[in-house]
């Protein structure tokens, strides 16, 4: 490169941050005079700036966020003070939207902007959560059945239990995972509303242990019992299609607090998207094990309809207008999770070969899950205050 192109490159870089500095300082300058017009009860000539061109330049790059919500407030003011109601609302609306759920300082702000501010919805129109998290099942059984006599049959869920006679327990973790997507609207009073759509994938284990054998007499005096287990072992994978409908109740609800704890309750619909054995083997007497999956959906054992109840406990982390949230969940189902009416006679694989069939349980679930929630704001007047 020349001397004559350094010069001249070097020369362009200087006449542009010149440029920018001095029109930084000008919006700058536009602003505190402004200011000292309006502390100064000089409305008339902040009226004149803004039709001057102080209005067009907040649309411009020079204003940091901070001195375009300076710039705003103090316009809506001007206006408020010079009795103009429809240029205070639309200034009112502009400042709610540079920025969200604005707050007002009592020692600063006077009462008049206060009585317009009310007027007005700083509130998000709804809000959209995502979660995705963890989830273990609890399998709360209300009848038990088995291939014979249910006195010398015993079930071990998610390898919780002893076996009989030392079997070994294959046990299970019964965790899988679920996602959720969530519409909420805030109400009052630190409530809010939301309903939603999730997909739940889980899974259960079972042992199933029948313990049979013979009483001989030794010598005619003494009694041994000579027993076998016959074990079995499964484990159940299913899906669920949720809708669920919930209300919250937020702790602290203030665009101050950085950390919202809350409660929360609600109902859902459970559909049955897919339901299947993804194993399972028996020891004892004849082996077996089936080494593909056996759909139990296609079988009709699974009841493809359900409604479950639940609560919730979790805390929001204000991002901005924004969080992240973390929270604790258990599901209680209301209904049996078995098809009762084809227990025996769809099933053969399971009853006759694993000798082993499904007991009557709701499917309960303990969740765990994170998340972030975005709010979308509308602001507008009150229909009330049109």
């Amino acid at each position: 490169m020349s001397a004559f192109d350094t010069r001249f490159v070097a020369t362009f870089f200087l006449l542009f941050f010149l440029t920018f500095f001095v029109s930084a300082q000008t919006w700058t300058q536009k602003l505190l005079i402004a200011e000292r017009d309006y502390d100064a009860g000089r409305l008339v000539n902040i009226v004149d700036n803004i039709s001057g061109g102080f209005e067009k330049s907040l649309g411009e790059k020079g204003y940091t966020r901070e001195e375009k919500i300076r710039a705003l407030k103090l316009i809506t003011k001007v206006y408020i003070f010079m009795d103009n109601e429809s240029k205070s609302d639309e200034y009112m609306i502009k400042l709610l939207r540079a920025d969200k759920e604005h707050n007002l300082d009592p020692k600063v702000d006077p009462a008049e902007l206060y009585d317009l501010y009310r007027k007005f919805r700083s509130q998000p129109i709804f809000r959209i959560g995502l979660r995705v998290g963890v989830n273990k099942s609890y399998p709360n059984i209300i009848n038990t059945f088995g291939t014979g006599n249910t006195g010398i049959v015993s079930k071990i869920y998610n390898g919780v239990g002893e076996s009989p006679n030392e079997a070994s327990v294959n046990g299970g973790s019964g965790t899988g995972f679920f996602i959720n997507a969530m519409a909420e609207r805030y109400l009052d009073w630190g409530l809010e509303v939301g309903l939603g759509l999730e997909f739940r994938n889980s899974q259960y284990s079972v042992d199933n242990y029948i313990t049979y054998g013979d009483s001989l007499q030794v010598n005619g005096i003494a009694e041994i019992a000579q027993f076998a287990v016959l074990s079995t072992m499964v484990t159940h994978q299913q899906s669920f299609f949720r809708v669920p409908l919930l209300l919250r109740y937020n702790f602290k609800y203030d665009s101050d607090n950085s950390f919202v704890p809350y409660i929360a309750a609600g109902a859902s619909y459970d559909y049955l998207l897919d339901a299947k054995y993804l194993d399972g083997n028996r020891t004892g007497g004849t082996e077996y094990k089936f080494d593909s999956d056996l759909s139990l959906k296609d079988l009709d054992l699974i009841a493809k309809n359900n409604f479950s109840v639940f609560a919730c406990l979790g805390l929001k982390m204000r991002v901005k207008t924004h969080f992240l949230t973390l929270e604790a969940k258990f599901n209680k189902a209301l209904l049996n999770y078995i098809n009762p009416n084809n227990r025996w006679s769809n099933n053969p694989l399971s009853t006759y070969d694993l000798a082993f069939v499904e007991d009557d349980f709701s499917l309960d679930m303990l969740s765990f899950s994170f998340g972030y929630t975005y709010s979308i704001y509308n602001p507008q007047k009150l229909k009330e205050f049109k």
